[in-house]
């Protein structure tokens, strides 16, 4: 890995030479004009504007490309690349050699843009008059743009220059004739003080971080996330669409599946999870990075179809099951590895699979996703697929991946909502919960959503997303309760049917209350000074279930922190 700077002409120079590349999985030019001219004004003022971070291919690195977003005139290849009055300024960055932009493509694009006249449907100028009268107040105004691609050197009787001279200077006798036909006084004034801006402009020096291509992918990755102006992951699906682009076409074969599998859009899954499930089939071996960049492609088209169906089989098992949604995604790693398992078997082999081994399976998944801190890491994958094979092939899990769930009533009720067992409890409640409590409609994936038993306006500071003030309803119900207390609707609910039927959907929303014969709610806990009894008790019930479904897996903790 190297670092170093690059002068504005120098980069320039490489984009004429079209040393610049980008990766397939890189997005389209997105910005706005007011970008672009924020972008230059920086520039124009000295102002730091990020790094680049560039690739150098390799054997062990190699992606599909494209080419910059714009029009950029063939170099002249008689002149040397530092000639053409570019200081031949120091720079480890290769000559002639294709370089991939991981990071910094919007900036670059812009650049280029404006300072080659590079935009297939419009001109960029600078404004004389305003960088002489203005350029103080901190304003981008005084970059121009027209409609249409121009080669005219000026616009306005020559109050505007055409950007892209002032990179060798050619800019100079137009602002020479501009100033003394304006206002001979303080046209030498004038004069340097737009001269000053332009060689601040030429002068720039654009920071790069240059990867070699030795530092190989998990590296790479890391660093690009690091680094990334955005924010966003660079994933091992966004390399291998480039690497495998155009046959295969991953992003063309990922969007297509998505559309014939609207589970996967819900889900919001991974590109790389299928390449994880053709890994496990093809090679028997962890996942990684690299073991997903070095299957071939023939790999990718012979297996993509059956891992589709088998990482959608897996993610409605995990829904119908136990109680997944979308909003409260958990135990990934779990998906993987069954979707691997199941896409090595034929349709009915898979049903028998999941019939056979279901309450194995249910109390595997809830025991792992019960814990804090578990992410959808390669090695654990790898580690449950191996023990789904073994209860494929032997009728047992082994204990080693079936961790002990340790929790107690308080941590429960105190669960925070970034914690993975608190979305694991939720999965629960959904699992159970079929029948919403107050109508009596059957809860269904389409209508389902999650109410506070007790209103969100009751306050935070006594816990009010407290798991268990949760409870799985229609959003009929949802909107009808809105911001209600039970104390409220619950006394309308017991005028509205028999109370044996009305206890048993109570009971089965895991709720602490009955209505007895006379039509009033025992205990008397819906009040809010009760709040605190109502959630013990509830999180008393929800850990019963907790314990039913993990089995002998389950140790309840007293004063376990949640750490």
């Amino acid at each position: 890995m190297q670092t170093g700077s690059l002068s504005i002409r120098q980069l320039l120079r490489k984009a004429k030479a079209k040393q610049f590349k980008l990766p397939q999985f890189q997005r389209d030019f997105v910005w706005n004009e007011a970008q672009v001219a924020l972008l230059i004004d920086s520039i124009a003022r000295n102002y730091p504007i990020g790094s680049l971070l560039l690739l150098e291919p390799s054997p062990d690195i190699q992606l599909s490309t494209r080419s910059l977003q714009a029009v950029i005139a063939e170099i002249d290849q008689s002149i040397p690349i530092n000639d053409a009055g570019v200081t031949p300024e120091n720079s480890d960055v290769p000559e002639a050699q294709e370089l991939l932009i991981l990071d910094g493509q919007q900036r670059l694009t812009s650049i280029v843009r404006v300072l080659l006249n590079a935009n297939a449907t419009k001109t960029y100028w600078f404004d004389l008059r305003e960088i002489y009268e203005s350029f103080h107040e901190e304003r981008a105004d005084w970059i121009k743009q027209t409609k249409g691609k121009t080669t005219d050197a000026t616009r306005n009787d020559g109050r505007w220059v055409r950007a892209d001279l002032i990179l060798e200077g050619e800019e100079q006798q137009y602002v020479i004739k501009y100033f003394l036909s304006q206002e001979e006084d303080k046209a030498m004034h004038a004069i340097q003080k737009v001269h000053r801006v332009f060689e601040t402009i030429r002068n720039y020096q654009v920071p790069y971080i240059l990867l070699e291509g030795q530092e190989g992918v998990e590296a790479i990755c890391r660093i690009f996330e690091t680094i990334n102006s955005t924010g966003t992951r660079l994933t091992t699906f966004d390399l291998a669409v480039a690497r495998y682009f155009p046959h295969p076409d991953l992003r063309d074969l990922y969007e297509k599946a998505r559309h014939q599998h609207p589970v996967l859009s819900e889900f919001d899954v991974d590109g790389e999870r299928l390449l994880q499930v053709i890994v496990l089939l093809e090679k028997g071996r962890e996942p990684s990075r690299s073991e997903q960049l070095n299957l071939t492609k023939d790999d990718i088209i012979r297996h993509w179809e059956a891992a589709v169906n088998a990482l959608v089989r897996a993610i409605n098992w995990g829904r119908r099951e136990c109680g997944l949604e979308p909003q409260f995604y958990v135990g990934e790693s779990q998906l993987v590895a069954l979707a691997s398992v199941l896409a090595g078997l034929s349709e009915k082999q898979q049903e028998h699979f999941l019939t056979q081994k279901h309450d194995q399976l249910v109390e595997w998944f809830f025991s792992n996703i019960m814990q804090s801190g578990f992410r959808a890491t390669n090695y654990r994958i790898f580690v449950h697929y191996q023990s789904l094979q073994t209860l494929r092939e032997h009728g047992y899990i082994p204990e080693e991946d079936i961790p002990t769930v340790k929790l107690d009533v308080d941590t429960l009720i105190r669960l925070a909502k970034s914690d993975n067992r608190y979305k694991a409890a939720l999965a629960l409640l959904r699992r159970y919960v079929k029948e919403d409590f107050y109508s009596g409609a059957t809860i269904s994936f389409e209508n389902f959503e999650i109410h506070h038993f007790f209103p969100r306006s009751f306050g935070a500071k006594k816990y009010v997303d407290s798991i268990a003030n949760l409870i799985p309803v229609t959003k009929d119900t949802n909107r009808l309760l809105s911001n209600r207390n039970p104390s409220d609707y619950m006394r309308d609910l017991t005028g509205k049917g028999n109370f044996h039927v009305l206890n048993k959907r109570l009971a089965g929303a895991l709720l602490p209350i009955q209505i007895n014969a006379e039509g009033i709610v025992e205990p008397n806990i819906l009040s809010d000074d009760q709040y605190n009894t109502f959630v013990q008790e509830r999180g008393k019930m929800i850990l019963q279930k907790i314990r039913e479904i993990t089995g002998n897996r389950f140790a309840e903790t007293i004063g376990e922190t949640g750490e």
